[in-house]
C-alpha cells in the first residue's frame, strides 16, 4: 500500500516538474526534478541504514559511508530546491519547494520501513 503513495509522489512531482520545463524555463523544472530526485533517493538510503545497524552483516564503515552519502545527497537536494525557488501550485494553494520536500522526505521514510518490514517477514 505504501508503494502507491511512493508511486504517488513520484508521478505527481513529475508532471508538476514537466509542466514547469514545457510551460516556463526547462532548465527551472529539470532543476527541481533533480532536486526531487537527490532528496528522495538520499533519505531512502539514510533510513535504510539506520535500522542497518542491527544486523551482523553490514560493518560499521560500511554503514557510517552510506550514512555520509546520503547526507550529502539530501543536502545537496535541499540546496538546488532552494536555489530555483520552485513552488508547485494546487489551485488557490501554493506549496514551497522545500516543504514538498519534506513531504517526500516522509513518503521516503514510510516506503523504507516497508521494505524492511517485507525483508523480515521473507526471513
Amino acid at each position: 500500500m505504501r508503494e502507491l503513495l511512493v508511486w504517488g509522489y513520484g508521478l505527481l512531482t513529475v508532471v508538476v516538474c514537466v509542466q514547469a520545463m514545457r510551460y516556463g524555463s526547462f532548465s527551472f523544472g529539470a532543476e527541481a526534478l533533480a532536486a526531487y530526485v537527490l532528496n528522495f533517493s538520499g533519505l531512502v538510503i539514510l533510513f535504510a541504514s539506520i535500522p542497518a545497524r542491527y544486523e551482523k552483516a553490514p560493518g560499521k564503515m560500511r554503514r557510517i559511508g552510506a550514512g555520509a552519502i546520503a547526507l550529502v545527497l539530501v543536502a545537496a537536494g535541499l540546496v538546488l530546491m532552494i536555489r530555483t525557488n520552485f513552488w508547485i501550485a494546487f489551485y488557490d494553494v501554493a506549496i514551497p519547494g522545500p516543504v514538498w520536500l519534506v513531504v517526500g522526505g516522509v513518503v521516503a521514510l514510510l516506503w523504507s520501513l516497508e521494505r524492511k518490514a517485507r525483508a523480515r517477514r521473507a526471513l
